[in-house]
C-alpha cells in the first residue's frame, strides 16, 4: 500500500498470502515455499497396500414381526389423524 508501483510487480504465493514475491521469482518461491501442503498423503507403514473397505451396519437386533405378535394383535390399530386409541370405536 506504501508503494503502489512496486507492489504491482509483485505476485502473491498460492500457499501463503503473505509471501510477495516478484512475479519472475514466483515459480522458484512455489517449488520451495515453506508452507507448501503436500498434494499426497505418504502410506501408512502399518497398513501396507490394503483397499479401503464399504461401511457394513451392524447386524439389526429388532423383529418388529415378533413384537408385534407378542402384543397379541392380528392387525395393528389403523392411524387416524388427532385421535387417540381411546376414541376409535370398539368392534362389536
Amino acid at each position: 500500500q506504501n508503494n503502489p508501483q512496486v507492489s504491482r510487480t509483485l505476485a502473491t504465493c498460492p500457499f501463503n498470502a503473505r509471501h510477495r514475491v516478484p512475479r519472475a521469482h514466483l515459480r522458484s518461491h512455489v517449488t520451495s515455499c515453506p508452507d507448501k501442503l503436500p498434494l499426497e498423503l505418504p502410506p501408512d507403514p502399518e497398513d501396507p497396500e490394503e483397499p479401503p473397505r464399504a461401511w457394513q451396519p451392524p447386524p439389526c437386533r429388532e423383529d418388529w414381526d415378533a413384537e408385534l405378535s407378542a402384543l397379541g394383535l392380528e392387525e395393528p390399530p389403523p392411524f387416524i389423524l388427532h385421535v387417540t386409541k381411546g376414541d376409535l370405536p370398539v368392534p362389536c
